[in-house]
């Protein structure tokens, strides 16, 4: 008896919830929210319409302007940015540092 009287309340709890759930008014989406359903992609092409691949870009020049915006490693942008070049959405290009032919990429 004490069992089905738990089992009532219990059950009456959750339509309450269900109730509760389907009244609620979804939230809309502001640019900040639809900015967080970005892919790492889409973050490197907004870079490259905004001009930032004018001169030629390495993965870890890529990555600390993606920091603010976008968390994520190295590695990740790495591939990413050779994913794009291999869509033709950029170019390969070469660039020297400390002496050492690095991969870069340039729109």
């Amino acid at each position: 008896m004490a069992a089905d009287a738990d089992l009532r309340r219990q059950l009456a709890d959750l339509e309450r919830r269900v109730r509760v759930l389907e009244g609620k008014p979804s939230k809309p989406r502001t640019q900040k929210d639809s900015r967080k359903l970005e892919s790492l992609p889409q973050h490197i092409l907004s870079l490259r319409e905004a001009g930032f691949f004018v001169q030629p870009r390495i993965a870890t020049d890529v990555h600390k302007k993606l920091l603010p915006t976008y968390h994520c490693e190295v590695d990740r942008v790495n591939m990413a940015l050779y994913r794009l070049a291999s869509r033709k959405e950029l170019r390969k290009a070469s660039k020297v540092i400390g002496g050492k032919r690095m991969q870069a990429y340039v729109w």
